[in-house]
């Protein structure tokens, strides 16, 4: 019983610039939650009763201003609680969650990004203190420029530099974008262009044409076509006891079984199409190249498709680059056909990317799944974990 009773004593530590914040703060807070995705930047949202509106004092000085007319004096207890740019814009917070008396695991690390004050007619008055992990860095402003010939790990690498992030990317990136570059450039002489676009928006543009992934941990950004992901779950939810709900959806609507492109060549009168289907019976990824005016008779042998109609190709590069795409569109599309969301007793080790085991829910929805997002909460109510998963057909 006394161990079960300390699984259950949610717990949180957060540190602000370094130091963890006075411990009146902490007291103050009524909800710690944490957003944790892919491709996109984290957030934190911490919830704090406002009392006497102290810690709005508290805000708006670290702004540089004071809320109150001259004359009018603060006790002791005022002067205590308040710790002047506490609350600052850019200042780093650190989020770790777990159980006391355990050790805590440090899950966020980013920016104060923003500051919420609410005023209700009856109630006490609250704040919202939020944070942004650093990928919001890349979100910010939208830039027009050209970058030559540099290959696009060049590019990713001066990206995560300007944006203050030490750029870690995988060599086969290096290795297969300096050949695409050396390619387009005997054959194009353009290198790629950053057309009115966040930072953010050029590297999702740069890594869906390799099929790759990026994600931010820390200060440092990570760009790989072998993202590290798991393939053997890291913890196992049981309905009914650490798995509170769970609702599974499967769905063909929208879904396809292939995906193609169709390729004309102006040297001469010939298209033809490039075919990257699933077949479900033997759980293998096919390639298939048809004449183009095949194209109707895929759904008949492979099943619905998702086509592309004339792709240009100005170099060879093109075509490899395409075939990336091809598996990466499908991919995503297969993998989206049985989804599921839940909420589990709360576990710091449910994060975008792990590979969770879902039990108790029979023989159709039982067993692995890749967790596409997940949000912490920790409040009166205590600590719960929901989560968006899918079943990973093609790893």
């Amino acid at each position: 019983m006394a161990t079960a009773a300390l699984r259950f004593a949610p717990d949180f530590r957060i540190t602000i610039n370094g130091n963890d914040i006075p411990s009146a703060l902490r007291q103050s807070i009524t909800s710690v939650r944490y957003q944790d995705g892919t491709q996109s930047a984290d957030r934190v949202e911490l919830g704090i009763a406002n009392t006497d509106l102290r810690w709005l004092q508290q805000h708006i000085k670290g702004l540089g201003f004071h809320p109150f007319p001259t004359g009018i004096a603060f006790g002791p207890v005022h002067a205590k609680l308040t710790a002047e740019g506490l609350f600052d814009i850019d200042n780093t917070l650190r989020l770790s969650l777990g159980y006391a008396p355990g050790p805590l695991e440090e899950v966020f690390k980013g920016d104060v990004t923003g500051v919420q004050a609410s005023f209700p007619s009856g109630g006490m008055p609250t704040m919202t203190l939020v944070a942004h992990d650093y990928m919001h860095r890349l979100s910010e402003g939208k830039y027009a420029r050209g970058f030559g010939p540099l290959p696009d790990a060049l590019i990713a690498m001066i990206l995560s530099a300007e944006n203050l992030l030490i750029p870690l990317i995988d060599p086969t990136m290096v290795a297969a974008s300096t050949a695409v570059a050396a390619v387009n450039l005997i054959f194009k002489g353009t290198g790629r262009k950053q057309k009115g676009q966040s930072d953010l928006d050029l590297m999702k543009e740069i890594a869906a044409l390799y099929d790759a992934d990026f994600w931010v941990d820390g200060d440092f950004f990570y760009f790989s076509r072998f993202m590290p992901k798991e393939y053997s779950p890291r913890l196992t939810l049981r309905w009914g006891e650490s798995l509170l709900d769970f609702s599974p959806k499967v769905s063909t609507v929208g879904q396809v079984a292939g995906s193609a492109m169709k390729f004309t060549l102006r040297e001469i009168p010939l298209s033809f199409l490039v075919n990257a289907f699933w077949d479900f019976d033997h759980e293998t990824l096919g390639l298939r190249v048809v004449p183009g005016e095949a194209a109707g008779l895929l759904k008949m042998v492979v099943g619905p498709t998702e086509v592309r109609i004339n792709q240009p190709i100005g170099s060879p590069a093109d075509i490899v680059n395409s075939a990336l795409v091809l598996a990466h569109e499908l991919r995503t599309k297969i993998n989206n056909r049985l989804t599921g969301t839940g909420t589990a007793v709360g576990d710091p080790r449910i994060r975008a990317g792990a590979v969770i085991r879902l039990d108790g829910l029979g023989p159709d929805f039982s067993g692995d799944y890749r967790v596409a997002s997940a949000t912490h909460t920790i409040d009166t109510g205590g600590y719960r974990t929901a989560f968006e998963v899918r079943k990973e057909l093609i790893p």
